[in-house]
């Protein structure tokens, strides 16, 4: 009887997914990609000194014999406590694609991020913070093995000694990635010692209908020896690809666009800000 609702439970829950994916694809797509990306971090013990904000979006499309349409957007903001009393940090990327016929591709991938230098934590204080987020990826085609549709994202926060930024000394990690009709599908998490989450996972991989939903919160809670500075660094990404097989003249014209001084720009100022959170 327990798996019975279990079961139940699932698919009322694919019937409702792919209801609201009809809802953003009303042209009924041949494939249709979506990954997208929350997180909100609020109630930090202390305040940063300093916080930048990042945020980047890009799409490319092609098609010789088809309709594909990508879209990507993303945002992200860190409020300081005198604006807020719950001192609160969060952002939200998306990236979606379709395409219906053939010889097509479209790619969207989407960035947001943010930083908080410098939160002082004196000897024998606690620094802490409360965390929500979520991570959903869909991936769905009509026309195996024709047909294509990928969906990978990511969220991530890592803490650091403010004087050595190249190595975290906490942080948490989920990670999810479609790849339909392929066989390379997961959703997972990790995170160190002191990050206390819950996540919520609900997954059906197989078939040419597949999504990874992730909810997660916790809490974040370290007690420190000495007087130190802390910087904080949280970045999400979400990217979605569909296509179908492309010919000899499309794979021509797709590499000459990547080529396309606009497109090598927009990728290079995304891979520059994304090593900015890094480094």
């Amino acid at each position: 009887m327990k798996m019975n609702k279990t079961i139940a439970k699932k698919l009322a829950l694919f019937a409702t997914v792919t209801a609201s994916v009809l809802a953003a694809a009303p042209s009924l797509a041949a494939t249709f990609a979506l990954s997208k990306g929350s997180f909100d971090l609020k109630n930090f013990s202390t305040d940063p000194l300093e916080v930048v904000t990042l945020a980047e979006a890009d799409t490319f499309v092609i098609s010789s014999g088809g309709d594909v349409i990508a879209e990507a957007n993303a945002e992200s903001n860190f409020t300081p406590d005198s604006l807020d009393p719950l001192k609160r940090a969060r952002n939200k990327s998306l990236s979606t694609a379709e395409g219906e016929g053939s010889n097509y591709r479209g790619v969207a991938e989407s960035f947001a991020g943010l930083i908080g230098y410098n939160f002082f934590v004196d000897a024998g204080e606690t620094f802490s913070f409360d965390f929500n987020g979520f991570l959903d990826l869909i991936t769905l085609i009509d026309n195996p093995p024709a047909e294509n549709a990928t969906a990978e994202g990511t969220v991530v926060f890592e803490l650091y000694h403010s004087d050595d930024l190249s190595t975290p000394i906490d942080f948490f990690a989920l990670s999810g990635n479609l790849e339909t009709l392929g066989d390379d599908d997961f959703l997972v998490s990790a995170h160190s010692d002191n990050v206390f989450t819950y996540n919520d996972f609900t997954k059906l991989f197989g078939g040419t209908e597949e999504f990874a939903l992730a909810d997660v919160k916790g809490y974040y809670e370290r007690t420190f020896e000495t007087a130190t500075y802390l910087t904080l660094v949280e970045a999400k990404t979400n990217k979605v690809t569909v296509k179908a097989p492309e010919s000899s003249n499309l794979l021509g014209l797709l590499f000459l666009g990547l080529l396309s001084i606009g497109y090598r720009v927009k990728t290079q100022t995304l891979t520059h800000k994304s090593k900015l959170l890094r480094d």
